[in-house]
C-alpha cells in the first residue's frame, strides 16, 4: 500500500457486465435488510400477491446505479428489460411498477410506516387487543427514515462482507443538486433560512439575474419560503465561488454527503459515501447535519467531524452544542469573526481564536495574521510555523470530556511541562528547550499566583463553543493536517458530480419532491462506491472486493499484467508525516495520543464499530 496507485490512462478498470451488478445489488440489498422491511410494512397479507416484489423494484434500482445511468424511470426500466430479458428478474418489471413502487416507498419513509421487519410472527392477546413484547434478540419494529435508509444502502455498498469504516473520523459537506422543474420568477437574494446564524451574501458578493416576479410565483411554500418552480421541495440557495468567482443562486436542493476518512497518521483508502440527507437549498445546514450523522448512529462510531464553515459558523446552539451532546468533537476552518483575542474563564489567561492561553503568551503571537484565499504554500508553511510558536503557552485537555455534561478539565503550560515559568519551580528544572515565561514571581493581592500558567479548570459544554478548538490549535500544522482530511468529502462530491460516469446536476433525475430525489440520489452514489471501489483496487494491482464477495473469478490477477509498470512510493499526507516525526519542529505526542485513543475505542467497542447488517454467506455464483 506504501506504492502510488498507477495512472489512470496505464489501468482503466473494466466496467461491470450486467451480470455481475446484478449479483453485487443483490447482495447488497439482501445485506441491508431494506426489501424485508418494506414487505413488512407495506404488503397486505391477504389479496392478490405483488407481481413486483419489494425486492425486485430495490435490486432494479441498485443495478442501474452500480451501471452509472442517469437516474431517469425510463432509463432504470430499460435496465430492467435487459435483466428480466437475461433471466436475472423472475418476471419482468415495468415502468409503472417502478414509478409507483418508488413513489410508494418514499412516501411511506416520510410517514414513518416503515420499520425494520420482525424475525418471528407477532402474537396479540385477543382479548385487549395488545401485542406481546418480541422475544430476546429481536430488532423489528424499529422505524426507518429516508436518512436511514441511505445510510444502510451506502454503508452495504461501500464496505463488502467483512470489512467496515476502521475510523471514527468522519467528513461531511454539501452539495447543490438543481431541480429540472422549470423556474416561474426569480430573486436576486434568495430568503435563504438564517434562523440558526447562516451568512446572508449581498448584492455585490453574489453573481445572479435580476429579480423577476408576476402576480402567481412565487407562491409560498409550507415553510414560508419563497416556491419559484412547480417541485414541493426545492427552494433558492447559493452555490460556493469557484476559482475565486462569486457566489452563484440556484433553486433545488442541497445534498448533505458523509465520508469515512482516515485516522491521524493512517494511509486513506478509498472515498466511499457512507450517508446522505437531502433538504431544501438555503434551509438550515445545522438540521440536514445532524440529521445526517444522527442516521449513523449503531452502524459505526462516529466521534470526530470535519466540517467547514457552511456547519461551524452557525449559532452555538445550532451546531456546535449539538455535537457536544452527541459527544462528537469538530475540527473546522474558523471564519474571521470568529478570531481574536477574549478574556480567559480564569484570571491571567486568555482565549485566542479558539485556544486557551496563559496571559505569558508573547504579544507578537497573539494578533497573527489569517490564511488568506491566493497565498502561497510557501507562506502557508511560514505563517503556520508562527501558529506553532503558541502551543507551548496553550492549555491543553486532561482526559476525556466527561460523559454526561460534556465538560472539559484542561491544565496550563507549566504543569503540562511545555513552558518554564517562575512560579513553578518544578517547570524551572525543565531542559533549555523549553520556551521561559516572562510572569512575575509571587502570589496577588488575592493570594493567588500572579500567573495562569500553573491553573486548572474545567470548561463547560457551552464555553466558547462557537469557536473553541484546544487540540489541535487553530493555525498550527497540526491543525492543518487534520483538517487537510477534509478533502476526502470534496473528492467524493466531484466524482458525484463529474468523475464517475454521472452527473448529479439538473435533469440527472426527473421526479418532484426530496424524497423521491432522496432516494434516487441514494442508488446514483451506491454505484458511484462500487465502483470507486474496483478502481481503487484494481489500479493498485489488488483484487476487486465486490467481485470477490459474489465469488467471480473472471478477472486478471492485476499484478501480474500491471506488476511490471514503474511505480513511484506514495506521496504521504501531511498528518501521516507529524505522527512519523518527518516534519522539523513538529511534536507529535498529541496526534499519537488521540490516533491510540481512537484505536482503542475501536478495539474495546467492537459491536458499535462494525457495520450492523446481516452478514449471512452470499449465495454462490449461478
Amino acid at each position: 500500500m506504501m506504492l502510488a496507485p498507477l495512472p489512470k490512462h496505464v489501468v482503466n478498470a473494466c466496467d461491470y457486465d450486467l451480470g455481475q451488478a446484478v449479483k453485487i445489488a443483490e447482495a447488497i440489498i439482501d445485506r441491508t435488510g431494506l426489501a424485508d422491511a418494506l414487505e413488512w410494512s407495506l404488503t397486505s397479507a391477504v389479496g392478490r400477491p405483488r407481481k413486483a416484489t419489494w425486492r425486485m423494484i430495490l435490486v432494479v434500482f441498485a443495478t442501474a446505479g452500480i451501471l452509472g445511468t442517469d437516474m431517469l424511470i425510463t432509463k432504470v426500466a430499460r435496465v430492467a428489460t435487459s435483466m428480466a430479458a437475461n433471466g436475472h428478474l423472475p418476471s419482468s418489471v415495468s415502468y409503472d411498477q417502478l414509478t409507483d413502487g418508488l413513489d410508494r416507498f418514499t412516501a411511506e419513509l416520510e410517514s414513518g410506516r416503515i420499520v425494520t421487519a420482525h424475525t418471528h410472527p407477532l402474537v396479540v392477546d385477543r382479548r385487549t387487543g395488545v401485542v406481546h413484547p418480541c422475544p430476546e434478540g429481536c430488532e423489528g419494529g424499529r422505524p426507518i427514515s429516508r436518512e436511514r435508509f441511505a445510510a444502510l444502502l451506502l454503508l452495504a455498498s461501500g464496505y463488502p462482507p467483512g470489512t467496515a469504516p476502521n475510523t471514527t473520523v468522519f467528513a461531511i459537506d454539501s452539495t447543490d443538486f438543481e431541480t429540472w422543474a422549470a423556474r416561474k420568477s426569480w430573486h436576486r437574494l434568495p430568503d435563504i433560512d438564517t434562523s440558526d446564524g447562516a451568512e446572508e451574501a449581498t448584492e455585490d458578493s453574489v453573481d445572479s439575474a435580476n429579480s423577476r416576479v408576476d402576480h402567481q410565483w412565487p407562491v409560498r411554500g409550507a415553510d414560508g419560503r419563497a416556491r419559484h418552480t412547480w417541485d414541493p421541495d426545492a427552494r433558492e440557495g447559493y452555490r460556493s465561488g469557484k476559482n475565486l468567482n462569486k457566489k452563484g443562486v440556484f433553486v433545488g436542493l442541497d445534498e448533505h454527503i458523509a465520508t469515512a476518512v482516515a485516522e491521524l497518521g493512517e494511509a486513506s483508502g478509498p472515498h466511499l459515501a457512507v450517508g446522505l440527507a437531502t433538504a431544501p437549498a438555503g434551509s438550515s445546514k445545522a438540521a440536514a447535519g445532524l440529521a445526517l450523522l444522527d442516521s449513523l448512529e449503531g452502524l459505526v462510531d462516529v466521534r470526530t467531524v470535519l466540517n467547514d464553515r457552511g456547519y461551524s459558523y452557525l449559532k452555538p446552539e445550532s451546531w456546535a452544542l449539538q455535537l457536544a451532546a452527541r459527544h462528537i468533537n469538530s475540527v473546522f476552518d474558523l471564519h474571521k469573526a470568529q478570531r481574536g483575542m477574549r478574556p480567559g474563564p480564569i484570571p491571567h489567561t486568555i482565549w485566542v481564536d479558539g485556544g486557551l492561553f496563559s496571559d505569558a503568551l508573547p504579544t507578537h503571537l497573539i494578533d497573527l495574521p489569517g490564511f488568506d484565499i491566493g497565498i502561497s504554500v510557501q507562506d502557508k508553511i511560514e505563517l503556520r510555523e508562527k501558529y506553532d510558536q503558541r502551543v507551548p503557552f496553550a492549555y491543553g485537555t486532561q482526559g476525556e470530556a466527561d460523559p454526561v455534561t460534556g465538560s472539559q478539565r484542561v491544565r496550563g503550560p507549566a504543569l503540562r511541562k511545555t513552558v518554564r515559568c517562575v512560579n513553578n519551580p518544578e517547570s524551572m528544572s525543565l531542559p533549555y528547550n523549553r520556551p521561559i515565561t516572562n510572569c512575575v514571581k509571587g502570589v496577588g493581592k488575592d493570594g493567588k499566583p500572579s500567573c495562569g500558567c500553573s491553573g486548572t479548570k474545567v470548561l463547560p459544554v457551552d464555553e466558547q463553543a462557537w469557536n473553541r478548538q484546544l487540540s489541535p490549535l487553530w493555525g498550527t500544522t497540526a491543525h492543518a493536517a487534520s483538517y487537510a482530511r477534509r478533502v476526502a468529502i470534496e473528492e467524493l462530491n466531484s466524482d458525484a458530480r463529474t468523475n464517475r460516469g454521472i452527473t448529479l446536476d439538473r435533469f440527472f433525475t426527473r421526479v418532484l419532491g426530496a424524497p423521491k430525489n432522496h432516494a434516487l440520489a441514494t442508488f446514483a452514489l451506491l454505484g458511484i462506491n462500487v465502483r470507486q471501489n474496483r478502481d481503487w483496487h484494481v489500479k493498485r494491482l489488488l483484487a476487486d472486493p465486490w467481485l470477490t464477495a459474489i465469488g467471480d473469478t473472471t478477472d486478471p490477477n492485476w499484478a501480474e499484467v500491471h506488476g511490471h509498470r514503474k511505480r513511484k512510493p506514495r506521496v504521504l499526507a501531511l498528518h501521516e508525516r507529524i505522527v512519523r516525526g518527518e516534519i522539523p519542529g513538529q511534536k507529535p505526542d498529541s496526534l499519537l495520543s488521540r490516533r491510540r485513543n481512537a484505536r482503542r475505542r475501536r478495539t474495546s467497542d467492537v459491536a458499535v464499530t462494525t457495520v450492523s447488517f446481516r452478514d449471512e454467506d452470499l449465495p454462490p455464483p449461478a
